[in-house]
């Protein structure tokens, strides 16, 4: 039993210090800062634009690496506009239970949020 929780063991450190070879082997990049959603979806559409003309033919290595790099701020943009999104969406529940509650200032504060973020959302998709 020994024996074999010492194999084990060695299994272990051996594949993790494989794992950590490999995670080695990537360059990590510093991604553009999406620190609002207007910022967030013009990085969107610039590193999109970025990536469908790499994604469109065959791709080099070099290729594969300004993916890679790409990723970075399009992870970092998608985070933010997911965040706005679920403020948007925590907006129109409260405007749907004011409206329920047949409260007036409810409603138009929360709308005027919600309406806000989506706004900003339509119109960044109108200008492409």
């Amino acid at each position: 039993m020994r024996k074999l929780f010492h194999t084990l063991a060695a299994c272990s450190l051996l594949m993790t210090g494989t794992a950590l070879a490999q995670q080695q082997s990537y360059q990590h990049f510093e991604p553009k800062p999406a620190e609002n959603l207007e910022q967030a979806l013009a990085n969107i559409h610039e590193y999109n634009a970025k990536l469908k003309s790499l994604a469109e033919g065959e791709m080099t290595p070099e290729d594969l690496a300004k993916v890679h790099e790409i990723t970075y701020t399009l992870e970092v943009a998608l985070a933010r506009l997911s965040k706005e999104l679920d403020v948007a969406a925590n907006s129109l529940e409260q405007v749907h239970l004011g409206s329920e509650a047949m409260n007036e200032a409810r409603v138009k504060g929360f709308a005027k949020d919600y309406l806000r973020t989506l706004e900003t959302i339509t119109t960044s998709q109108h200008d492409e």
